[in-house]
């Protein structure tokens, strides 16, 4: 199976997505850490869709509750605002170098990742993705109207990976 990775993704391009679809987490907070993306949860329609982390740790049908030592909730896979992502974005994660500058949010982001990367867990994170990208995709689903638009989102990455 798969290892899911951590990745960073380049505010422009969230930038472009915004423009289509609001629900679109920002990736950058100032004086907090750069937002994380996890992926490649699902592959549809010729695009690799990536889940934001979110320091959220209330359970939901749409959030995947990420636990670390003692089984406390440490953080979430928001399923809602998952978005497709050409890989010429993406900027893969290094645990070992964060450690290296930043040792309390290393450890941190290394339990997220061994956590994520349980068996049982990257079924369970893929199986979501699956189910949000269905509901995402039902405009009569009670809940589609808290997800973004994917069909929108997969329009806007084509254009600007020609636009690049």
């Amino acid at each position: 199976m798969d290892k899911i990775q951590f990745y960073y993704i380049d505010p422009n391009y969230i930038a472009c997505l915004k423009v289509v679809d609001r629900r679109v987490p920002d990736v950058v907070y100032p004086g907090r850490h750069r937002k994380m993306l996890c992926g490649t949860v699902l592959q549809v329609n010729e695009c690799s869709y990536y889940v934001p982390l979110s320091s959220r740790t209330v359970r939901s049908s749409t959030d995947f509750v990420i636990y670390g030592k003692k089984s406390k909730p440490i953080a979430s896979l928001r399923f809602q605002y998952m978005i497709p992502v050409p890989e010429s974005v993406l900027t893969k994660i290094d645990v070992v170098v964060l450690m290296q500058t930043d040792a309390k949010y290393g450890d941190l982001v290394q339990e997220e990742y061994y956590f994520c990367n349980e068996p049982e867990n990257v079924r369970e994170i893929k199986r979501m993705a699956k189910r949000a990208f269905t509901i995402s995709s039902n405009r009569n689903h009670d809940k589609n109207r808290f997800f973004c638009d994917f069909a929108a989102l997969e329009a806007a990455m084509r254009e600007y990976q020609i636009d690049s």
